[in-house]
């Protein structure tokens, strides 16, 4: 009996992963009007065909598919923007604006008009940031309508490897530009936004009376109910990421399964099934609406939507077809979510469960009960499936999250409707729910504690680097291999599995780079590199921001066994917050001697406080201190030893680094500034150049003395006074080619034997 191919078993899934590999394409290969209009029409004229032919078609179909999601993804991903400048604006604010720590208020605006001097312009939804002005105290709310003028801005990409990439989130977010600024602001009219206004208020409302009822314990109710993780401690999520069991803490399919059932059973009662259907339906889209229709509500939704019509239909149930429909509904609307972490977690744990647990269930025999025997199944089957893009985003994995989490999923399942029942009963008469709320909240904290203690222990969870594409590849073929949807005994599966999984690590290992390697991050107006010689990693300031700087040594695996801090100013130290936080691991700091004496920015002290609580030993370093690796030394030649003065600028006396790297010779010479750089000046291949090109920095003779044929520096694209035009004329006029991360992003330099390839992160004069 021949076998049908699993394209026409199942061709909803086929067309489905064809439409997302086109949504991958139109973001990730260079967008071609005239390719996606071609795509539109291929599209349509195969699923005329396919209607008209059958199956035979469905390879047709699936390129269709591909098109299709290129035109879509790629229009999203390339929205039509007005140019850059000032312009008068005016919107409706999506909600209300919040205020950052930063001191900056952040927020959304609708059905935007900006007038400038190229013109009017219409946008569907920008972000809006300005510092907020305690006199005129102006924070407007969901609704209102509001004029002022303000600097328009294209969100910049990701600049640096494995780096934020703002310009993906606000698009994600429906935002297809910034703007900055709120001067002469004022309120114009309070039109509101029909239903999205009411929804707001509606989960505002709940939010209120949520903390009524249940007073200093509403947070997690807030977080279980509304999506709303606002008001729970940074240790408790970070708790509950390390214990892997953070999804609890997100309204997902968990949540909207518990609801659903209960509805059901409610329901179940009273009217048929296609009555139910149609109360299901009504009941889900308000939940949607009332959480802002985040992906994974919506996908659940869409799951619940579409099983249940197949049962009506009388329609054989298949899981893998009904999470395809679900796939394609969701990215028919918004393409964009396939790049987002929670939308692949969501259906990641889905199609694991789907892949997985009736053969996990096969080898759960010997339990006897049912119900451990079920939790178990699902759960390792859900975290097989998010495995691999927890390890991507998060590069992360929790151990024990595989033991706790069918029971910290049971508990949820019991919270889950009690906070309902109360919230209910408290919105009918607050004192008896505020009375009923009170020993459930006792609970949930001890359940809190424990779950915290539990993601603490060393144990816990641990670090992964990032996987190369090709190895994702065969770790998903190797899942797939294993399923239940590929007829193969299940010796022959795991020898394929196992053969494609060595075969690939023994590839991985073959083509790690060895080279030594100097990374120049792009951090706007800031500065961190990294110097990568085996094993050890050398930090180089951290940056006035460090998530970048995280992310690159978590998905590389690395440890920050140096870090040198050449000055006690906010765009060099600041970014070690973010290392502190991340618990990435720190031999040593380094500093300037005298470092702390000079005149510092706001944070340094506390810095160092923190530091010497953590047991990390701090140095101060000047001039004749190396620090010696396997093929890099790296030598302080400033400042000298007992020249520092107390309340000196700390720009005088930075660390100015020679970094021997191989056989090639980089100076980086931090903010110094002219009058002290000959001091400093070594000769050298690279420079990097100081303070971000400065006007009264790199002098002529600095410059002849160093001879360097490249120059490195670090400033915002789009500054007008950095580097300063005499600073590049002089670069130019030595011969010099200069590389400013603004323009290229991250500078990748690989060192081999006296040779240096250098790689900017995207072409150099490109737009990020």
């Amino acid at each position: 009996m021949s076998i049908r191919p699993f394209h026409h078993q199942r061709p909803l899934v086929a067309v489905a992963l064809a439409y997302g590999a086109g949504v991958w394409a139109g973001v990730y290969f260079e967008w071609i009007p005239l390719v996606f209009a071609a795509g539109l029409f291929i599209a349509v004229l195969a699923a005329f065909l396919q209607y008209k032919l059958g199956r035979k078609w469905i390879a047709g179909a699936m390129g269709a598919a591909v098109f299709l999601g290129m035109l879509l993804s790629g229009l999203a991903f390339h929205p039509s923007l007005p140019p850059e400048g000032n312009y008068l604006v005016e919107g409706i604010a999506a909600e209300d604006m919040v205020l950052r720590e930063d001191g900056k208020a952040a927020g959304y605006l609708e059905k935007v008009t900006v007038t400038g001097e190229t013109g009017t312009y219409t946008m569907p939804r920008v972000y809006w940031t300005y510092y907020y002005d305690e006199e005129t105290a102006f924070l407007p709310w969901d609704g209102q309508q509001v004029r002022f003028s303000a600097y328009l801005y294209h969100p910049q990409g990701k600049t640096n490897p494995y780096g934020f990439d703002f310009r993906l989130f606000l698009l994600q977010k429906g935002a297809i530009a910034g703007v900055s600024g709120a001067k002469e602001a004022e309120v114009i009219a309070s039109p509101g936004r029909g239903m999205a206004s009411f929804f707001y208020q509606a989960k505002n409302s709940l939010s209120e009376r949520l903390r009524a009822v249940f007073g200093d314990g509403s947070a997690l109710p807030e977080a279980v109910l509304l999506g709303d993780k606002s008001r729970l401690p940074e240790e408790v999520q970070d708790g509950f990421s390390s214990a892997g069991v953070a999804h609890v803490l997100a309204v997902s399919g968990l949540h909207v399964g518990l609801l659903v059932g209960v509805l059901q059973w409610i329901l179940r009662r009273w009217l048929n099934p296609r009555q139910r259907m149609i109360a299901l339906g009504i009941f889900l889209f308000c939940y949607c609406a009332l959480l802002n229709f985040s992906a994974p509500v919506v996908r659940a939704a869409i799951l619940v939507l579409v099983g249940g019509m197949r049962r009506i239909i009388r329609r054989s149930r298949d899981d893998l077809t009904t999470l395809a429909a679900a796939f394609l509904l969701l990215l028919l609307f918004r393409p964009l979510d396939l790049f987002s972490a929670s939308f692949q977690l969501s259906f990641g744990a889905v199609l694991g469960i789907v892949l997985f647990k009736p053969s996990l269930m096969k080898t759960m025999d010997f339990i006897r009960i049912p119900f451990p025997k079920e939790s178990l199944s699902i759960t390792a089957s859900a975290t097989a499936g998010i495995a691999l893009p927890t390890i991507q985003v998060f590069h992360r994995f929790s151990a024990i999250g595989l033991v706790i989490n069918p029971l910290v999923c049971c508990i949820f399942a019991v919270l889950l409707p009690v906070y309902t029942v109360i919230l209910v009963i408290g919105c009918i008469y607050l004192p008896l729910g505020q009375a009923v709320a009170f020993p459930v909240t006792r609970a949930a904290d001890w359940i809190i504690r424990g779950i915290e203690w539990v993601g603490n222990l060393p144990f816990a969870s641990f670090s992964i680097p990032a996987i190369p594409w090709y190895a994702v590849c065969a770790l998903i073929a190797s899942g797939l291999i294993c399923s239940r949807y590929v007829v193969l005994s299940t010796k022959k599966k795991a020898l394929i599995a196992a053969g494609l999984v060595i075969i690939t690590a023994a590839f991985w290992h073959g083509t790690a780079c060895r080279d030594v390697q100097y990374v120049q991050l792009e951090m706007g107006q800031a500065d961190a590199a990294l110097i990568l010689d085996g094993s050890e990693t050398v930090l180089i300031d951290t940056g006035e921001y460090g998530g970048d700087v995280v992310s690159y040594l978590q998905a590389t695996g690395r440890k920050a066994d140096h870090v040198i801090i050449t000055h006690m100013h906010t765009d060099h130290f600041q970014g070690m917050e973010q290392l502190l936080k991340a618990q990435i691991p720190i031999g040593e700091v380094i500093v300037p001697e005298g470092a702390f004496l000079a005149q510092i920015d706001n944070g340094a002290l506390a810095l160092k406080a923190e530091l010497e609580i953590l047991g990390i030993p701090i140095h101060e370093w000047a001039a004749g201190d190396q620090l010696k690796m396997e093929r890099v030394c790296i030598e302080v030649t400033w400042p000298y030893p007992g020249t520092v003065r107390p309340a000196m600028d700390a720009n005088r006396y930075p660390l100015v680094l020679l970094c021997r790297m191989d056989g090639v010779s980089l100076l980086s010479a931090s903010d110094i500034v002219g009058e002290f750089e000959g001091y400093a000046a070594k000769d050298a291949d690279i420079l990097k150049v100081s303070h971000h090109g400065s006007k009264n920095s790199t002098g002529e003779e600095f410059l002849s003395f160093v001879s360097p044929g490249t120059a490195l520096i670090t400033a915002n694209a789009d500054s007008k006074t950095l580097p300063h035009p005499d600073t590049l004329s002089r670069l130019a006029q030595a011969g010099i080619s200069v590389y400013n991360t603004g323009k290229t992003g991250a500078i990748h330099i690989r060192i081999r034997d006296g040779e240096a390839i250098l790689v900017p992160y995207f072409s150099q004069g490109d737009e990020p």
